[in-house]
């Protein structure tokens, strides 16, 4: 139902069906788990895959959001906000771009076109696999 409104196709890739991995890279042409040695393929008559999941590239979802308007103008949020004539003076730290490290950034060449996209990743400690046997920070 979503494919009616929006061009954004899934990348499917295949992982263990106990979650342990997933077959890319070294583990491409394995087909068992290197981990908990369970099949990647079940065999009904023919060969299937037991278990695989999908991810979408963080381009598709910015080209539909540049697509609408009012989307396009919340992501010019940065190109505006730097343009205000306070900006340049100000000591302040009002919004992450009045860092340090942002302004060091555009001195560096980065973030010289509106369209420029920040993506700023906040995260803290998670479980990636069923097992719980271990943490990523």
């Amino acid at each position: 139902k979503m494919k009616s409104f929006v061009n954004i196709r899934p990348i499917w890739t295949d992982m263990c069906s106990n979650s342990c991995c997933v077959y890319t890279e070294n583990y491409k042409k394995l087909t068992k788990c290197p981990i908990c040695k369970s099949d990647r393929y079940y065999y009904n008559k023919a060969r299937k895959l037991c278990q695989q999941f999908a991810y979408f590239l963080l381009a598709q979802h910015l080209i539909i959001q540049y697509g609408d308007s009012d989307c396009a103008t919340k992501l010019r949020y940065r190109a505006n906000y730097v343009l205000q004539r306070l900006y340049k003076n100000n000591t302040q730290i009002e919004d992450v771009f009045d860092g340090i490290q942002y302004k060091e950034l555009v001195q560096n060449g980065h973030f010289q076109d509106e369209r420029d996209v920040v993506l700023l990743a906040l995260i803290d400690s998670y479980q990636i696999f069923r097992q719980k046997t271990n943490d990523c920070w």
